[in-house]
């Protein structure tokens, strides 16, 4: 599964997503882009979803008619240490994910 990484995401939790293809929205060129235009970036380069911290996205954005996924990271801390826990449920929800869907991994 290809799979984004938010700018509010820790580049380095793109590693621990074995077997998936991860990377970070910097290392695209996609660092100046926001919301729905980081959204659509991603669905139009092939991108199956985006992993953000951005608790809000789900009320502001509308994936109807999309391919893409949006998985937000719901923790105290969104540092490295804070999201790292959340890596098992990540996966899990990456196994099940339905085209169009936002799913939100809690601690």
């Amino acid at each position: 599964m290809r799979v984004l990484l938010d700018n509010n995401v820790d580049r380095r939790f793109a590693r621990l997503l074995v077997g998936h293809e991860a990377v970070h929205a910097r290392q695209v060129g996609w660092a100046d882009l926001q919301n729905g235009d980081l959204i659509a970036a991603a669905e139009f380069s092939g991108f199956d979803v985006l992993i953000t911290a951005d608790k809000n996205m789900r009320y502001q954005q509308n994936l109807k008619d999309r391919t893409i996924s949006i998985i937000t990271l719901n923790s105290i801390l969104v540092d490295f240490p804070g999201i790292q826990p959340l890596v098992p449920q990540v996966l899990a929800a990456l196994e099940n994910l339905s085209p169009g869907s936002f799913i939100t991994i809690t601690q």
